[in-house]
């Protein structure tokens, strides 16, 4: 995951002296039916969407007004998702919820990665399990939502193929495998294994890339893809070739299969085209769904309060006539 290279908080510009810190921060924001957005949740919020912005892109105002656009947008799809579910009786069960959070935590290498990533990302394992909880829920809601929806048609495949052919015109391709090392002494060593053995075999054994569980199975590559790989297309296919350089490390290839410049087949394409017309219209359904449930809901939103929030960056100079903070963190009126 990216990590921010500078660090800010949202903070309240209080600008009456006779309303204190405490009541200023529980006010009401957003409100959705029985859901409540109060001040100091918007401003947790915005800060965490803008965590990843420079310090310069923070500051822009237009920034900072599409990011509270986007933290009042999502707070209303969210309330409006749970007031659904509670409707349709719909739950995300432990079980699941502990499924799923150690298939997430499965793609760290140890538990102390994990805890750090989290640090990084300055949320605590119990918000953190409750995020993958409410996309847990979004997916089911969603499912629920698009069950009567009938798949495209074969006609309809054909079609968006038809009409969008360029899209799936193809460049000179190989299909590749490579043994990548990290130490030249390693990759001369390598060098008449690779010529006489099981290509498939030593990558398994000594390929530092993430394919070598596969063999060194890289797949398709089109020319021009990547600097290292054109170089495979001279070679002949079935033999290996000499050892290469990148800033990668050390490389063998192994040409499988060539193909040549053209449009990618009907049937090649078939299962990307289904999936995205799919999508196209669970999403047309759900954003009809979401303003139906809009219309039908109450929502209020403070627009003069969402203004009054503003950003900082740590470390910057306080404004002319300001006292500097003494401690740079997130605000917490409590």
């Amino acid at each position: 995951m990216k990590l921010t290279q500078f660090s800010f908080s949202a903070f309240l510009f209080i600008s009456a002296c006779t309303l204190n810190t405490s009541k200023i921060s529980s006010q009401t924001i957003v409100q959705v039916n029985d859901y409540v957005l109060t001040s100091k949740d918007f401003a947790e919020k915005l800060s965490r969407r803008l965590k990843d912005f420079d310090a310069l892109s923070v500051k822009d105002p237009l920034n900072v007004q599409r990011a509270k656009e986007a933290v009042v947008r999502d707070f209303i799809m969210q309330s409006l998702v749970q007031d659904f579910a509670k409707i349709q009786n719909i739950t995300v069960s432990e079980t699941e919820l502990n499924a799923e959070i150690d298939n997430l935590r499965a793609n760290y290498p140890d538990d102390l990665s994990f805890r750090r990533q989290l640090a990084e990302e300055n949320i605590s394992f119990t918000d953190w399990r409750k995020l993958v909880e409410k996309t847990l829920l979004d997916q089911k809601v969603n499912k629920k939502i698009s069950e009567k929806i009938a798949p495209p048609s074969l006609e309809d495949l054909r079609k968006y193929y038809s009409d969008q052919k360029d899209k799936y015109r193809r460049k000179e391709r190989v299909y590749l495998r490579q043994i990548v090392v990290d130490d030249l002494t390693k990759a001369e060593a390598l060098k008449e294994e690779v010529k006489k053995g099981d290509f498939a075999k030593l990558a398994s054994k000594y390929s530092v890339s993430p394919e070598a569980k596969n063999g060194g199975l890289v797949g398709w590559v089109e020319k021009g893809e990547v600097d290292i790989f054109d170089k495979a297309f001279s070679l002949s296919i079935g033999v290996p070739s000499s050892l290469l350089e990148s800033s990668y490390g050390f490389h063998f290839f192994k040409v499988e299969r060539k193909a040549a410049p053209g449009v990618a087949q009907f049937e090649e394409v078939k299962n990307s085209i289904q999936a995205l017309l799919a999508a196209k219209k669970e999403q047309a359904v759900f954003l009809s769904w979401l303003d139906q449930r809009i219309r039908a809901s109450k929502v209020l939103k403070n627009t003069e309060l969402i203004q009054t929030i503003s950003i900082e960056t740590r470390g910057s100079k306080p404004a002319p006539g300001k006292e500097p903070h003494k401690e740079e963190k997130k605000y917490d009126p409590s």
